[in-house]
């Protein structure tokens, strides 16, 4: 009565399960990689964005606080110094000259941010990610960007530019999508 009723046991053996594991872990192993490299570039794009914004939303409030027309009239133009960065700025740490970059501003997202006053308005060069985390590469996480008396963004790099300059003009005419 309890015997062999003919039925017969269905499921995987141990060898398909295996088999199967090893190929979806070696499919994974190969797109992972990818996918990560591609959600850094837009956490990159994404933060490169957010500095450009604050550079200009601080110039522009200069203009409009100080009552001037152009950013040369501005006292951070005059002198730049952690006092009068700190109206225009959230500085997370006081700041200082940086040779060869300007003077350092460290934003809360661990951005940094470099301020030079020119002839021409002020120049900002960014580290979107800070300088403890790498790449540290230009075109990638570094980029120059020059904003004119107006505190309009200025694409007119000419030929002598630097190639911080260059790959942010490329990343703003490419819809702001750092190229690979």
């Amino acid at each position: 009565m309890f015997g062999y009723t003919g039925y017969k046991k269905s499921g995987f053996t141990l060898a398909e399960v295996l088999i199967t594991l090893g190929i979806i872990g070696t499919v994974a192993a190969m797109t992972i990689p990818t996918l990560m490299m591609n959600y850094q570039k837009q956490v990159w794009e994404s933060k490169l964005k957010k500095i450009y914004s604050i550079a200009t939303n601080a110039c522009e409030r200069m203009l409009i606080e100080e009552n001037v027309s152009r950013v040369n009239e501005t006292a951070v133009y005059g002198e730049v110094t952690n006092d009068n960065l700190r109206t225009y700025f959230k500085l997370m740490k006081d700041g200082e000259q940086v040779a060869g970059k300007g003077f350092s501003i460290l934003l809360p997202d661990g951005g940094i941010l470099y301020l030079n006053a020119t002839d021409n308005g002020f120049t900002f060069y960014t580290d979107v990610n800070g300088t403890e985390t790498r790449p540290n590469t230009v075109g990638r996480d570094e980029f120059e960007f020059r904003l004119d008396q107006n505190c309009a963004y200025d694409s007119n790099i000419g030929e002598g530019a630097s190639d911080a300059a260059t790959a942010f003009k490329n990343v703003v005419e490419n819809d702001w999508k750092i190229p690979n």
